[in-house]
């Protein structure tokens, strides 16, 4: 399914075997909702289009699917912008005594986006 995702509201947490997550509600622009986990924050923003699967319709439970379509040529090109990119962010954050990794892979991730629009 696709949809465009409207809000996402936290709620709370949820362990199993596999290891702890937070919950999400989303709320889609045709109005359905669903509950998501994630490690970590949830992954995509509100207004972003994403692809999804119900794996409950019962209890409402979805997971994000990822189905990137790579071309041969695009590959080698986009690999040498993100790693561009995380050196560029590396060096930016450089003598931050805050920067962590996740700080330094999101703002490669702007200079990435930057780049490609």
């Amino acid at each position: 399914m696709k949809g465009k995702i409207k809000y996402i509201n936290p709620r709370g947490e949820y362990t199993n075997a596999s290891g702890k997550f937070n919950k999400y509600q989303v709320t889609f622009d045709d109005g359905r909702e669903y509950q998501f986990l994630a490690k970590g924050d949830f992954k995509k923003s509100v207004g972003d289009l994403v692809e999804y699967k119900v794996t409950n319709e019962e209890y409402k439970t979805a997971k994000l699917e990822y189905n990137p379509q790579p071309t041969a040529n695009n590959n080698k090109d986009q690999l040498i912008i993100r790693q561009s990119m995380v050196k560029a962010a590396v060096d930016f954050n450089r003598g931050n005594p805050q920067a962590d990794i996740h700080t330094v892979i999101a703002d490669a991730q702007i200079l990435i986006n930057f780049v490609n629009n």
